[in-house]
């Protein structure tokens, strides 16, 4: 019966253990997001906290990890015009963008 217990509470975890987690990458050109290729930098972002994006950063891909508001703005520090991402994260060209944010 306590096996029977332990892997009911384990199954019931499991699609906890195999989400996604979020993920911030910044590349310095569209090809290289696109090919997961030489990384500028790395984040592994907390809700709510906001992610300047570098001057070098010409691409950017982002995964939600079960976050349901990722936003990207025109000022650093998340300031500025805020525009909605997919929660579908994605490679994309980081334009005119200068900070990110999820939660």
């Amino acid at each position: 019966m306590k096996s029977a217990v332990i892997l009911a509470a384990a199954v019931a975890f499991l699609p906890t253990a195999l989400a996604a987690k979020p993920k911030l990458n910044q590349y310095a050109s569209m090809d290289d997001c696109n090919n997961d290729r030489n990384i500028l930098y790395h984040a592994a972002p907390v809700s709510g906290r906001c992610y300047n994006l570098d001057d070098k950063t010409k691409a950017f891909f982002w995964a939600t990890g079960g976050m349901l508001n990722p936003r990207v703005y025109h000022g650093t520090g998340c300031n500025g015009i805020e525009d909605p991402l997919s929660t579908n994260g994605r490679c994309m060209d980081k334009g005119a963008y200068k900070s990110f944010k999820m939660w």
